[in-house]
């Protein structure tokens, strides 16, 4: 399976390229022609990022049979590839020479580092969180989190009654009340690193000396909780880098787009009144 999808990228990847040659070619040929080049590769550029917010479309239209979105994000992806070709073509690989200019400049690579971004965490995250082997919804992190906060803490309080060691109450005002209050460790699960865990969990360890079996029992438990928050923290570091992405590359997306229409409408204007 997994050769079968490194080979459908490379011919995905390999048709991008070709489609990348042939726009070079074509834009040689209307150059050669002594026609302005800069509007025909312009409406080029124009044209493919109009084509892939139709992805934005698709996803709102899932009563009608356009094809499953899974396809639609692959198109999206390789199309904006060759947008960013027909971007260096227009520009000619120089920088902008104007205030309005170098915000449009700004905004597309904005937009084309963050669309980037999000296509490779596309790809990686989904396969960490099935691997992970716990399907959890992200919306419901917080309710689970606060169900885990409460039993931990009634459990650290029970430890008091019947005369049972202050240990583990004691860990849990000065360590565990503070990891399970919120989500905790973020970079290090992005980096799969278990290295907070097994500090916090060697805290836990370091009070076993002190406790009877009672206490041994709940030792045990207040483990099995830190490792269930540990469990929701990876769902939620994966899941919020999944879901917010959007919130960066999609603004900049219809700002670039005002930018644009701006942008046409002065060449165009600029071009009338040299006429």
């Amino acid at each position: 399976m997994s050769f079968f999808l490194n080979k459908k990228m490379l011919v995905s990847l390999t048709a991008t390229a070709l489609l990348s040659a042939v726009l070079f070619v074509l834009n040689n040929a209307y150059n050669i022609s002594l026609r302005d080049v800069q509007y025909f590769n312009g409406w080029v550029l124009l044209t493919l990022i109009v084509a892939m917010l139709f992805l934005t479309i698709r996803k709102k239209l899932v009563i009608l049979p356009f094809g499953r979105t899974k396809h639609w994000l692959q198109l999206h992806y390789y199309l904006g590839l060759i947008t960013l070709v027909a971007f260096l073509i227009h520009t000619d690989l120089r920088l902008p020479n104007a205030p309005a200019e170098w915000v449009l400049w700004l905004l597309f690579c904005l937009v084309a580092v963050s669309g980037l971004f999000g296509g490779l965490v596309s790809k990686v995250v989904p396969k960490r969180l099935e691997e992970h082997d716990n399907q959890i919804s992200f919306e419901n992190l917080p309710s689970l989190r606060a169900q885990l906060a409460e039993q931990a803490e009634v459990l650290a309080m029970s430890s008091l009654q019947g005369g049972d060691s202050r240990s583990l109450a004691e860990l849990y005002v000065d360590r565990l009340h503070h990891f399970f209050a919120a989500p905790r460790n973020i970079w290090a699960h992005l980096r799969l690193s278990d290295l907070p865990l097994a500090r916090i969990l060697g805290e836990v360890d370091s009070i076993q000396r002190y406790l009877d079996d009672t206490g041994q029992a709940r030792l045990d438990e207040m483990k099995s909780l830190v490792k269930a928050k540990n469990a929701l923290d990876f769902h939620y570091a994966h899941g919020s880098v999944l879901k917010f992405w959007l919130f960066v590359h999609v603004p900049q997306t219809y700002a670039m787009i005002v930018f644009i229409l701006v942008h046409v409408a002065i060449a165009y204007g600029f071009s009338s009144g040299i006429a």
